[in-house]
């Protein structure tokens, strides 16, 4: 069911609260005889200051705090800063306004803060109040709406794990390889068999949880990396640099998977040049930084055309990167003439 434009947009209605509110006050100072120009700037007095201020709570302060979970603050801050602006409005303008009143009034009353400044807070406390009520409802609703993308997205990638990274395919040629080292190097073989037999406990297990220690993560990867080293009888030179001592952080499972499974994937197979991989991890104050450098061959139709990084694998990664960590990450997939290089920045806590 589509949502009312009002619910989608939140500017229009300022801007329509704002020209009826200085619209209402123009015609009510203009019935009581004050000529258009004092009328007109009467009008903008009252309803310009409010228009900015319901501005910067809507669209400043409360996504912010809506994010740390600090309403109740919002709410005070709120009615602090419609006070202090209502006194300010009223202080710069009120000779204008006392002199207005003289001429509509037959009997001038007293004229000061305390006979003006009440009608206007209350005034931009109510217009205030209302708007971000409305963009209170739109930061729930996408928020709701987040949520059920993630549930979505993580829900697709168990299924791609079970229909993609457990194919026939992948499993055939690890049991073909470990055939082939039995005959070789026994004690090489059995050691591929328990790193395969982690492989797959991760994937079926812990790839289901929502978070995972750090540790767990870089310990699959190196399985992962040892595997497939194995598995190309160690005709790349694969350089790995992990951190020695990770600190007690959780991430988001198979997070940076996608692009270790790429980089050897789409690693050149030069026969007169070196073929390399190399994978850089470490955290330092509170944000991994991961590192994917892989060699690649040449293509007469250019880098772009050649791209590997327009997988479905790699947009899935991006778009749970997008849904698990908002703008806490940062991710920069690059491509020259002889290799393809990720940067990944994740902003995680740490324990």
């Amino acid at each position: 069911m589509p949502k009312p434009f009002f619910l989608i947009n939140t500017w229009p209605v300022i801007l329509i609260i704002w020209a009826m509110d200085m619209g209402l006050t123009y015609l009510q100072v203009r019935m009581q005889g004050l000529p258009d120009r004092e009328a007109i700037q009467l009008g903008l007095m009252e309803s310009v200051p409010g228009t900015f201020i319901t501005f910067l709570l809507c669209y400043w302060l409360l996504p912010y705090f809506i994010r740390h979970r600090k309403m109740l603050l919002f709410a005070l801050l709120a009615v602090v800063i419609c006070l202090l602006t209502s006194l300010i409005t009223v202080y710069l303008s009120l000779p204008m306004l006392c002199n207005s009143v003289r001429k509509v009034m037959a009997e001038p009353q007293n004229c000061g803060l305390q006979t003006m400044f009440p009608g206007l807070f209350i005034g931009m406390l109510f217009t205030s109040g209302t708007i971000c009520g409305i963009r209170f409802y739109q930061e729930y609703a996408k928020t709701l709406i987040d949520h059920e993308q993630l549930r979505t997205t993580h829900l697709e990638a168990e299924l791609t794990l079970l229909r993609d990274q457990l194919n026939p395919h992948f499993m055939f040629n690890m049991m073909n390889s470990i055939h082939v080292l039995i005959e070789r190097d026994a004690r090489q073989a059995a050691d591929m068999v328990l790193e395969f037999s982690d492989i797959l406990r991760y994937q079926l297990y812990d790839a289901s949880k929502p978070a995972i220690p750090l540790h767990q993560e870089v310990s699959y990867l190196q399985n992962y990396v040892n595997v497939e080293n194995k598995r190309r009888c160690n005709e790349l030179k694969v350089t790995c640099n992990w951190e020695p001592q990770l600190p007690l952080c959780f991430i988001a499972p198979l997070i940076l998977t996608p692009f270790v499974e790429n980089a050897f994937k789409h690693v050149s197979l030069f026969t007169d040049q070196p073929n390399f991989i190399c994978i850089d991890l470490a955290v330092e104050e509170g944000t991994l930084f991961f590192i994917v450098k892989n060699s690649k061959e040449h293509s007469a139709d250019g880098p772009v055309a050649a791209s590997p990084h327009k997988g479905i694998g790699l947009a899935n990664v991006q778009k749970r990167l997008a849904l698990l960590y908002p703008e806490q990450h940062f991710l920069s997939i690059k491509e020259t003439t002889d290799q393809f290089v990720v940067y990944l920045e994740i902003k995680i806590n740490v324990r």
